[in-house]
């Protein structure tokens, strides 16, 4: 359960013109009350996903290392899922083979073909279908935000709609390229690791245009571009404070 919570807050978890922009960027989003919901901290080798709906925990992907760091205040931890652990997420179908072999590993020969099937179909039982990954279209219309300007998306998930987005460039959002790099790296593989775990909330626009989301409503909550702010951001905040212990992650699944 642990495990499971912590995938889906990467997953849910989760949106230049060049040289026009040279600070750490803050993306703030907010519900149609303007309290805040979600805020992006970029950077050139980083981003930070935080949820004003969930205080307790973070998402750090550093893009350098190609790695998710999921940070949990309330217990003080924190988990690493690099390269291998992400290629291991992309792929549920091997995952699931590791951990029959596992669990078979002391079973004699002669009952594991029969014990493999009840295994496969007790865990396909308890797995989330897998979805193919989503489409995204530009309809022609624009709309307006807190003044940012932007594209109407349609996206679609297995051929029916999901969620309402509009997106902007991200240099017209006084996003730095090296910034939208890493959080184009982010999208990408989040949306990979969503398909297989039957979620459709992530948000990689890529097909469309270098662009960032400046609306998104999906089933989980809202979120509407209120403010970008540009500066220095604190190097503490980009990683995992002093004194957090690291948890292990179960190496059958990898």
């Amino acid at each position: 359960m642990r495990m499971k919570t912590q995938l889906l807050t990467i997953l849910g978890a989760g949106t230049l013109l060049f040289g026009a922009a040279v600070a750490d960027t803050t993306l703030v989003y907010g519900d149609n009350s303007g309290q805040e919901t979600t805020r992006m901290l970029l950077t050139a080798d980083a981003v930070k996903i935080t949820s004003h709906a969930d205080t307790k925990t973070a998402v750090i992907f550093n893009g350098n290392k190609t790695e998710f760091v999921v940070v949990n205040h309330d217990d003080k931890s924190f988990m690493v899922f690099g390269e291998k652990e992400i290629e291991a997420l992309s792929d549920v179908s091997a995952m699931m083979d590791r951990m029959i072999e596992k669990q078979m590993a002391n079973i004699p020969e002669a009952q594991r073909e029969q014990m493999r099937g009840m295994m496969e179909s007790m865990i396909k039982g308890q797995m989330a279908k897998q979805n193919a990954a989503p489409i995204y279209e530009k309809n022609g219309d624009s709309k307006e935000f807190n003044g940012y300007h932007c594209d109407v998306v349609v996206k679609t998930v297995d051929g029916k709609s999901s969620g309402d987005f509009c997106v902007a460039e991200y240099g017209k959002l006084d996003v730095a390229p090296a910034e939208y790099a890493v959080i184009a790296k982010f999208m990408k593989i989040a949306e990979k690791m969503a398909s297989q775990f039957g979620q459709d909330n992530s948000m990689n626009f890529s097909a469309i245009g270098q662009v960032l989301p400046v609306y998104f409503k999906d089933s989980q909550q809202t979120g509407i571009l209120m403010d970008v702010k540009k500066g220095k951001i604190d190097a503490s905040l980009m990683v995992v404070p002093e004194g957090y212990q690291q948890q292990e992650l179960p190496k059958e699944m990898f």
